[in-house]
């Protein structure tokens, strides 16, 4: 068991710093390397905190315990049991950030995790934390007594390059302690002004850099986080290549649509507001039954057709509705298994399994339900049914098929993105690219700053 040398390189640094971030992106290692500044800085006997995902919970259990080898404790259960395994805790302890934070009507585990000292704290998809005011946000600030801490996420700017300050709030408390002095230092701020409603409603933007102000912030990075790309340390890895599939509407749809734009109500249906009407036409595109409306769907109809020409493809298909999936479901003349909220990680962990021994051909996959913790690499194919910022859930839930070895590298992969022509549908595919060219800005901080000395050269 060894790290491979960019692994070590990268734990080396990390475990130099008292607070330090791997922005590493997914299936490099990120793990491993953590855990090794854990052995670097002789805490294997101390108590570390683990704050990660529900669905990592015992992946991080089995990592820890193999790379360290000392006792790791999962903090889940009831309310009494969560508090008994703080007790008991002398080592490891993993708990999701849904459990530690604080709610109105839950106390959450900061404080009896914080009176036990611990020495480390890793904050496995650091990411959650983006919005400051959230509960997430506010429970991680509260750990910020803790002598080392650790970032990790593959994607720090999920939706905007503003997205980053959580977690150099985190790291470093006493240099940003506020969301608006942040935004003052990089960032132009403008005025904005809109109807809606009939009503005038002001608000500020800040969409932009000041001038010079990226690469300050990018050179603000390379100081105490790393970031490697798969490419870059495995070159073997397939490519990527995506197919924009755009499906003509139906004459239902384009009457439904129209109805939305004009009225604010189609059918029964009446909307409320600009974003409940926008979700409205994201489910017509996708299928009018799902607002109980007659006609059919281009994309159903698409997924069939693609299914019976390629019968011997393992497919991943991804949608922000579960409504949809259901339906899909039901027209689908195949073997599936399908990944929601409600699935339990036991019925997780036996659907991956199947999928990846070509049990079933099409995993029908809610993208907020298993953007992470997934390794499905017998995926030759994936379909977006839709999709929807942030794009770093888009990217994460992408990366599903990466192959975890080079044994099982031997194809490249397809990512087929269906929308409605000449739709909002279409439109919000634009929107995602533009933010990915400024949520870049962040997620490849180092590439930027290399063009940057390039061109000076």
């Amino acid at each position: 068991m060894q790290l491979r040398d960019y692994q070590q390189e990268d734990a080396n640094f990390l475990a130099s710093l008292p607070c330090s971030a791997c922005f590493n992106e997914q299936r490099t290692g990120k793990t491993p390397t953590a855990l090794e500044t854990i052995k670097i800085r002789n805490l294997q006997d101390n108590r570390i905190l683990i704050i990660t995902t529900a669905s990592s919970l015992y992946q991080w259990k089995d990592e820890y315990e193999k790379w360290i080898d000392k006792p790791c404790l999962i903090c889940s259960g009831t309310p009494k049991n969560k508090l008994k395994t703080v007790e008991e805790w002398t080592n490891g302890l993993v708990i999701s950030l849904d459990s530690f934070k604080e709610t109105s009507n839950r106390s959450g585990l900061v404080k009896p995790i914080l009176n036990k000292k611990p020495a480390m704290i890793i904050l496995d998809e650091a990411h959650k934390i983006k919005n400051p005011k959230s509960a997430n946000a506010k429970a991680i600030f509260k750990t910020t007594s803790i002598p080392y801490r650790l970032a990790l996420t593959g994607t720090p700017a999920q939706g905007k390059p503003y997205d980053i300050y959580s977690i150099l709030r985190f790291l470093f408390p006493s240099d940003f302690k506020g969301f608006w002095k942040f935004l003052e230092e990089y960032f132009i701020i403008e005025d904005q002004t809109i109807y809606r409603n009939g009503k005038q409603q002001h608000f500020k933007t800040y969409e932009k850099f000041q001038e010079g102000k990226d690469e300050e912030l990018q050179r603000l990075l390379t100081t105490f986080s790393t970031q490697r790309k798969r490419k870059d340390v495995m070159p073997w890895l397939p490519d990527k290549y995506y197919e924009k599939v755009r499906l003509e509407p139906t004459r239902e749809q384009l009457k439904y649509l129209k109805e939305l734009k004009d009225t604010y109500r189609t059918g029964e249906i009446t909307t409320i507001g600009t974003l409940d009407r926008l979700v409205r036409y994201r489910q017509i595109c996708l299928d009018p039954g799902l607002l109980d409306l007659k006609g059919t769907s281009p994309k159903t109809e698409y997924i069939k057709q693609y299914i019976k020409d390629n019968p011997d493809e393992q497919i991943i298909i991804f949608s922000k509705f579960t409504s949809y999936l259901c339906r899909l479901a039901e027209n689908l003349d195949t073997t599936w298994a399908m990944l929601i909220g409600s699935t339990t990680p036991r019925e997780r962990g036996v659907y991956i399994r199947d999928f990846q021994d070509h049990r079933f051909q099409v995993f029908l996959i809610n993208i907020d339900a298993g953007k992470e913790a997934l390794t499905l690499d017998a995926a030759e194919t994936t379909i977006f049914c839709d999709k929807y910022p942030p794009i770093g859930a888009i990217e994460q839930a992408e990366d599903r098929f990466i192959a975890s070895t080079k044994e099982k590298a031997h194809k490249n992969h397809k990512i087929i993105e269906l929308m409605i022509s000449g739709t909002f549908d279409e439109q919000i595919y634009k929107l995602l690219e533009q933010r990915k060219s400024e949520t870049d800005i962040i997620n490849n901080y180092n590439l930027y700053l290399k063009k940057g000395e390039k061109n000076v050269n």
